[in-house]
């Protein structure tokens, strides 16, 4: 079943995209990391742009993309750039 569409923030674009690295749920995602994700995203051929990141940590905390903090996104950010 797919039910990332019931996750806040997640419309056709963020549903397609993790469908493309083998997500198809809520478990699934959150069974994976920002660094298997990022990684699978670039197998993909998609730009792991942070807005991403920013829209599945706060889709999982059940609030809009733009209600992260600046501290969440120093995280987020921090965790992505350490890796190539």
């Amino acid at each position: 079943m797919n039910d990332l569409k019931e996750i806040k923030n997640f419309g056709p674009y963020m549903v397609k995209v993790m469908n493309l690295i083998r997500i198809y749920s809520r478990e699934e995602l959150m069974a994976s990391d920002y660094k298997k994700i990022k990684k699978d995203l670039i197998k993909a051929g998609v730009n792991p742009h942070p807005n991403i990141f920013y829209s599945i940590e706060m889709g999982l905390q059940n609030k809009r993309w733009n209600e992260i903090t600046s501290v969440e996104k120093k995280e987020i950010k921090k965790i992505l750039a350490d890796i190539k």
